[in-house]
């Protein structure tokens, strides 16, 4: 091979090398930009009557649940009831703000990997069990806790 062959096929090689590190280097910046949305991302709903409210991050971890003291008047069985459907608009809420925060950074693969995520994920029930309507003599559960009281009364 000659010299000027030889001297183009070194140029090349080092343009090719030096998009393959701007790539990488791009690849590496987008990586953390999803892993900072992913651990960042939050989705929050509050109950119509505005006795629940729910913070739940992506993949449905409740991060935090308030209830208002007028949410005990409810009754046991329509509390749970207005808890886990607050929790599951919350996780709406929070898939809508990662996928949000995620389009930019992956581009026009977006559609495609979200389809390949939910192929993967179990398929949810097309309709919610809800526990039955409460009886209208509802059992006082008010002093009764799932959790151990450990100071006096």
């Amino acid at each position: 091979m000659c010299r000027e062959g030889l001297a183009g096929v070194v140029s090349d090689a080092r343009q090719w090398l030096r998009r393959a590190e701007e790539r990488n280097a791009d690849m590496a910046w987008r990586a953390a930009a999803m892993r900072e949305a992913v651990a960042g991302a939050r989705g929050t709903a509050r109950s119509a009557d505005g006795s629940v409210t729910a913070v739940v991050a992506p993949g449905g971890a409740l991060v935090s649940l308030e209830l208002a003291e007028r949410s005990v008047a409810l009754g046991a069985r329509q509390l749970q009831a207005l808890i886990v459907d607050t929790i599951h608009q919350a996780s709406a809420d929070a898939a809508a703000v990662l996928a949000a925060e995620m389009r930019p950074l992956v581009g026009d693969q977006f559609d495609e990997a979200v389809r390949a995520a939910q192929s993967l994920s179990p398929e949810e029930p097309d309709e919610l069990v809800r526990p039955a309507a409460a009886p209208v003599e509802d059992e006082d559960v008010s002093d009764q806790s799932v959790y151990t009281w450990r100071g006096e009364r």
